[in-house]
């Protein structure tokens, strides 16, 4: 486990930021791009390192497919005229890590194998007891031949679906409802009637766009998804910047009282994210669009106020963010609408509690939350348990810019979501560092 002291800034940040391209968007494409036909081609275009989940998908891809399945450039289809992903029966075994959105896209996706291949879909202890039962019952449902192991692990035989139409609970996670919309267009078609209340919807929304970019339609109306039989065909596809990793560096302009804007996301962007940008704004941060249609934050001279309520059930991935930023202004910040943050890399709730008072925050769980209650300047530092979350590191890592003295215990989670973030960090908390100095 890597120890990782987060830079103290030297100043406001001002920054032109380079983040990966967004992990949710980019395995979307990845997975229709081999949907495709085979002796078609998707040519991937995406500016920055892939994220870890990004090439761990490509590898279990690559297995299935049977052929090299390259993060970004030409993606080929591997789909032949008798309908199957890839040409071979045998036995596969996948593992994807921390990746829970891979493992779910691929549940339904190795259905699709030659009929009778087997695939064993496993990972981290902790991915494999995230849940995903709704995922699991509702293939069984549709036909489909899915078994969770005594260890979490799931066991696949390819087998056609026999029935066309799924009820769905998404009140722990909207995954279960993208796995299978996306791979649909393989099967046969299906309609999916969303029941009860649902969580992270906006993510819905990126997988009916990725449908659409390969020239699949979609309809939504009153909670029932449909996706009919069709081929997906994408020539070009340019993956956006991460709106997840760009959350951080606009979070670090408000901490420090700097500026920070990413060149490619523009405010307009799908990915649910953007969502941080106004609730910056009611902590004293100015938001303002360029020309181009890109976010640039301003932060506060004064420091940053409480942000009240915050509901975060369609955007999630904030919450670490929320609660560093809570932690450092004065006034109180709650996170309300999110009890799935318990099931995520790790039980959110739970370390962003733990993290924000290991640096002399006050923060209390809620049954579908926290509360943070700021205290400007009291913050004095100290070791987070990052738990092999990458949203705790990223989020505390920035903290660190306007903090002295965070440590990081676990740093090396960043690697799922944002390689190189410690030596962004490092970068934005002191831009002279490595610059040759100048002769007297």
């Amino acid at each position: 486990m890597a120890t990782f002291p987060a830079p103290l800034a030297t100043g406001p940040i001002d920054l032109e930021a380079a983040v990966p391209p967004s992990k949710s968007v980019h395995q979307r494409a990845l997975l229709l791009a081999v949907l495709g036909p085979r002796g078609a081609t998707t040519t991937i275009e995406a500016a920055g390192a892939p994220s870890g989940d990004v090439v761990g998908l490509a590898a279990a891809l690559s297995a299935v497919a049977g052929v090299p399945v390259p993060c970004v450039g030409e993606v080929p289809g591997a789909v032949g005229d008798d309908g199957a992903l890839g040409r071979s029966r045998d036995r596969r075994r996948l593992v994807l890590g921390m990746n829970g959105t891979g493992l779910r896209l691929l549940t339904t996706a190795v259905g699709l194998r030659p009929r009778g291949a087997r695939t064993l879909l496993t990972g981290a202890p902790r991915l494999r007891a995230r849940p995903h039962g709704a995922l699991v019952r509702a293939l069984g449902r549709l036909g489909a031949h899915v078994h969770r192991k005594p260890s979490g692990a799931l066991r696949v035989i390819a087998t056609p679906w026999t029935a066309h139409a799924v009820s769905l609970p998404l009140d722990r996670s909207s995954q279960p409802a993208s796995s299978i919309l996306l791979s649909a267009c393989r099967a046969g078609g299906v309609v999916v009637r969303v029941v009860g209340p649902a969580v992270s919807r906006g993510y819905l929304g990126l997988t009916r766009a990725a449908l659409a970019a390969f020239g699949v339609p979609s309809e939504e109306r009153d909670g029932v998804v449909t996706v009919p039989a069709a081929t997906p065909r994408c020539a070009h596809l340019r993956v956006e910047p991460d709106a997840s990793s760009a959350a951080v560096w606009w979070a670090a302009a408000a901490l420090t009282g700097g500026r920070a804007r990413v060149a490619g996301l523009p405010r307009a962007s799908a990915q649910p994210d953007l969502a941080l940008l106004p609730v910056l704004e009611r902590m004293g941060a100015r938001v303002r669009t360029g020309a181009d249609g890109v976010p640039e934050v301003v932060g506060p001279g004064g420091g940053l106020r409480g942000a009240g309520e915050v509901d975060l059930r369609d955007a999630p991935d904030l919450a670490p963010l929320v609660a560093a930023l809570g932690a450092a202004a004065e006034g109180g910040t709650r996170v309300t609408g999110a009890p799935h943050l318990r099931d995520k890399e790790s039980d959110r709730v739970a370390t962003v509690v733990a993290a924000v008072r290991a640096v002399g925050g006050e923060a209390t769980p809620t049954d579908d939350g926290f509360e943070v209650l700021g205290r400007a300047g009291a913050l004095r530092g100290g070791r987070v348990a990052v738990a092999g979350d990458h949203r705790i590191a990223l989020a505390f890592g920035v903290l660190g810019l306007a903090v002295p003295g965070v440590v990081l215990d676990g740093v090396e989670a960043v690697s799922k979501s944002y390689p190189g973030f410690p030596e962004a960090l490092a970068a934005a908390a002191d831009p002279d560092r490595g610059r040759p100095s100048s002769a007297p």
